[in-house]
């Protein structure tokens, strides 16, 4: 799942001279792009459920299994980026990513849902983002 932004750019370029290397690099960047969209969703997905189970008691086991959830997928995707070609754009999405999970340790440690409601947010403006991306790269 590395450069996969590269990977997204070389998918919308058509060229007239394809080798099946082309092809076999574009279908593995366009899995990648369709698997983080995936997770990205996922993980959008839990943090609105995850709101919700706010008037459950502290501790309870509901909470504690869709944070993990929640932080499993956010470290999935901090995996994916790029650090060394991604710049300023992974860099952003790393410390966006660490927000969501500082955010997400917060109910299952303390029941502190404060920052929750930014978390979901953030993960908002991310999705909206890749399916940019993702619509690109199907064109």
């Amino acid at each position: 799942m590395e450069n996969i932004q590269n990977n997204a750019e070389n998918l919308s370029e058509s060229t007239s001279t394809k080798s099946p290397v082309d092809d076999l690099v574009n279908e593995k960047a366009l899995k990648s792009i369709k698997i983080i969209e995936k997770l990205l969703k996922e993980m959008h997905k839990d943090i609105k459920e995850l709101i919700n189970l706010e008037n459950l008691e502290k501790g309870t086991e509901a909470v504690k299994e869709k944070s993990m959830r929640i932080t499993k997928i956010c470290m999935a995707l901090q995996s994916t980026l790029d650090h060394e070609n991604g710049g300023i754009v992974a860099h952003h999405l790393d410390h966006l990513y660490k927000h969501i999970r500082y955010a997400v340790v917060r109910v299952r440690d303390e029941h502190d849902f404060s920052l929750l409601q930014s978390a979901e947010k953030v993960t908002a403006e991310i999705n909206q983002g890749w399916q940019k991306i993702a619509d690109s790269a199907a064109a």
